[in-house]
């Protein structure tokens, strides 16, 4: 719960005022409860002794009395003669000479002789007398018919010890009243056992309900005016008559002495309401000093938060503290400003380079599109930017990508880099095609960073706007099917074409059901062999491992197509996993089948550079118990050319593990004589396109006659490709061509075709 200053202050003052009121509440209370309790001690005290004496008295008086009346002759003579009516007389004479209630003669049986008192009836046994004569007491208190009776034992001897005489006094209202009035203390008399009321002063269900009290008034009884306000204590007196039956209870009505505890607390309590009312008035008077401050503080504030700047406290408060929070608030607008621009600035640009991110492209480009302006977006590709990091490290990767954005800078129009090394641009003025070239030329100066000069290359996807794109979504969307056609057809620059899109989606398409297919156990993937022949003994000795798949969704799909898109996607390394899977286990089964050529693996750019995956082949060729020998690997010139000195290290080791390699589609590439000197290659094999048309085109018979005198003097088999008819295979054969593959000897086969294909061929 929310609190104003001036609740909070009127708050804190009446708190304050409560707890010292209930503290001289309690300190009063204290002393008065105190006080009375020392003066009903005080007054039980007396009230014990005063009863003592009391008893005493009635004891001594009865006992003189007694022995006047034992000395009687006429008494012993009538109690001698056993003449009960002069006994009786004489009892009625002297109960009230002596103010006595009972009188009795009692035999040595305890059996009373003579009454006067309807509590003892003549012929009924006297327990009393029994138990003083038991206990050898001369007085003892009993309760008899809920009446207490003071009862004093005398022998009458006549001569001898013939009779008892028992002779009591009643503690009845009277007895209490003028006890009462001696001790000014009501007086209960109760039975011991069972608690309930004999005699009392009290009303007797008023003495019932103060015995029942905890024997002193709370605060809430003397406070709220209950009967509850008796100040109660048991008297103990003399034990000359052994324990006692009765409790004899003083107790005190402390109402009057109350009273003037109740008019303290009535004034305490003026006063406490006075000051409540007082502290009330200073309450708003203070708050009244720091609310409007504090008010003037809160809406300054809350402008500060919807974004509105300036000065706090228009009039200066007479409070420090106030003046003090007013000069901090004015600091924090001017730091959130500052953290709002830059914020502002940090969520528009890019940190690295300073152009705009590509949030704020967007809303630029959203806004732009809104006001109907026609655009053209230029997104700039640094090819191979990892390369750059991984070359030259991030540091000078970062300078390069710094001073590409300084170049565009120059340019007119709004520039943002979007991830890595892709940047939009769009001029302010559409570019032709020289502008554009201009642009590239500029952007593809090398640049020097610690002394290193890193050179650059850019692909350009050009998109014209509303007509290629009307939205961020869109343009984003074909901006990244533009680039991708780029950086694949090696173009520097590319332009919008709808037709772009379909090549892309297709890509796609390719690398999600490739992901699928290798993920999944399925038919789509398929290994064909392609039989070779040695061409002096015209039999089989060889067979090319090809990969074929046909999917669901785009039917068959050619190699070159998607084992580039592999490539691309970084599903090169899957791809061979499967193919060395599939053809060593093949392999595996030729063998047991008794066949005893070898096959003809091709092995990709990334695959040479791939230890682990090279080291993975070895492993499968062991677990399937073939030797290296038996598995000849191909690689395309330009996979060796991409990285020739890795290239050249690791089939270097794979040689001196046995492995053979062959270079594939020879004559293709841009590599020297000097690469067949230092790499670790057994054969060549001429690509196919100068071999279909060998027979009839003297161009490719010079080239191939050409290939085959190099291999000759560099000590390399030559295996000759696309053989489509007897002339062109004879021509091989006497130029001295080792091996020759094509489809004038077989068509690539599944295995179950192959096999049938190797019984019935001549050249098995």
């Amino acid at each position: 719960m929310q609190l104003t200053v001036r609740q909070s202050l009127f708050r804190t003052l009446l708190v304050g005022i409560l707890i010292t009121a209930l503290l001289i509440v309690t300190a009063v209370w204290r002393s008065a409860n105190t006080l009375l309790e020392q003066n009903i001690s005080q007054d039980i005290t007396v009230t014990g002794n005063v009863l003592d004496r009391l008893i005493e008295d009635r004891k001594q008086i009865i006992k003189s009395v007694s022995n006047v009346l034992l000395r009687s002759y006429d008494f012993r003579r009538a109690v001698g003669t056993s003449d009960i009516p002069s006994i009786e007389a004489a009892f009625q004479s002297y109960a009230a000479r002596i103010n006595t209630d009972v009188i009795a003669l009692v035999d040595l049986d305890h059996s009373i002789v003579a009454s006067y008192s309807d509590l003892f009836t003549v012929g009924s046994q006297s327990l009393e007398s029994t138990a003083l004569v038991a206990k050898n007491n001369e007085s003892g208190l009993f309760i008899i018919d809920d009446t207490l009776i003071q009862l004093n034992l005398y022998k009458v001897e006549i001569p001898t010890l013939r009779y008892y005489m028992l002779i009591g006094v009643k503690f009845d209202e009277v007895l209490l009243n003028e006890l009462k009035r001696l001790v000014d203390a009501d007086i209960i008399v109760s039975d011991k056992i069972s608690g309930n009321v004999i005699a009392s002063t009290l009303d007797k269900g008023k003495a019932v309900t103060v015995l029942n009290s905890q024997g002193s008034p709370s605060y809430w009884d003397v406070t709220f005016g209950s009967e509850l306000t008796y100040f109660s204590r048991d008297v103990s007196f003399s034990s000359e008559f052994g324990e006692s039956p009765v409790t004899v209870t003083a107790t005190i009505d402390a109402s009057p002495s109350f009273a003037s505890f109740t008019n303290i607390q009535l004034s305490i309590l003026s006063v406490m309401f006075l000051t409540i009312f007082i502290a009330l008035g200073v309450s708003l008077l203070l708050a009244r000093n720091v609310s409007k401050p504090v008010s003037n503080l809160v809406k300054a504030v809350n402008l500060v938060a919807s974004g509105s700047y300036g000065t706090v406290l228009k009039e200066p408060s007479s409070l420090l503290e106030i003046t003090e929070l007013a000069a901090a608030v004015d600091s924090m607008q001017d730091s959130i400003q500052l953290r709002e621009q830059r914020i502002r600035y940090q969520a528009q640009h890019d940190v690295l380079t300073g152009l705009y991110n590509r949030n704020y492209v967007e809303q630029f480009f959203e806004q732009e599109m809104q006001a109907n302006k026609p655009l053209q977006v230029i997104a700039i590709t640094v090819i191979g930017f990892r390369t750059i990091n991984d070359l030259y490290g991030y540091s000078n990767g970062d300078n390069a990508l710094k001073a590409l954005s300084e170049r565009l800078l120059r340019w007119p129009g709004t520039s943002a880099r979007l991830a890595g090394g892709e940047i939009l641009y769009i001029s302010d003025t559409s570019l032709d095609d020289d502008k554009l070239e201009t642009l590239k030329h500029i952007l593809e100066q090398p640049v020097e960073s610690n002394l290193i000069a890193i050179p650059l290359k850019v692909a350009m996807a050009v998109i014209d706007c509303p007509n290629d794109a009307a939205t961020s979504e869109e343009l984003f969307r074909k901006m990244n099917i533009v680039t991708d056609e780029a950086i694949h057809t090696a173009t520097w620059m590319v332009q919008y074409r709808p037709e772009l899109e379909a090549r892309y989606v297709r890509r796609l398409t390719i690398t999600t059901e490739l992901k699928r297919a290798l993920a999944s156990n399925q038919d789509e993937l398929s290994m064909v062999y392609q039989p070779k022949v040695d061409l002096r003994a015209m039999k089989v000795c060889s067979m090319e491992a090809l990969i074929r798949w046909n999917n669901e969704t785009l039917g068959f799909v050619p190699p070159d197509e998607f084992i580039t898109i592999a490539e691309q996607a970084g599903l090169i390394e899957q791809v061979t996993t499967w193919v060395m899977q599939q053809t060593i286990n093949d392999l595996s089964d030729f063998r047991t089948k008794g066949y005893q050529f070898s096959i003809a693996m091709n092995l990709s750019t990334q695959d040479i550079q791939n230890n682990i995956l090279l080291s993975k082949l070895v492993q499968l060729l062991t677990d399937a118990g073939l030797a290296p020998e038996d598995l000849e690997l191909e690689i395309t010139e330009s996979d060796l050319v991409s990285d020739a000195s890795l290239a050249i290290e690791n089939l270097t080791s794979l040689k001196n593990r046995g492995f053979h390699f062959a270079i594939d589609d020879f004559g293709t590439g841009y590599s020297s004589l000097a690469y067949l000197k230092n790499l670790p290659v057994d054969t060549i094999k001429i690509d196919k396109s100068f071999i279909l048309s060998l027979a009839s085109d003297e161009n490719d018979q010079q080239i191939v006659h050409t290939v085959l005198s190099l291999a000759n003097i560099f000590g390399l088999k030559v295996v000759a490709e696309g053989v489509e008819d007897e002339l062109s295979l004879n021509i091989l054969k006497e130029w001295g061509c080792d091996i020759a593959q094509g489809y004038h000897i077989s068509r690539p086969l599944k295995k179950a075709d192959l096999e049938s294909w190797l019984e019935n061929t001549p050249l098995s």
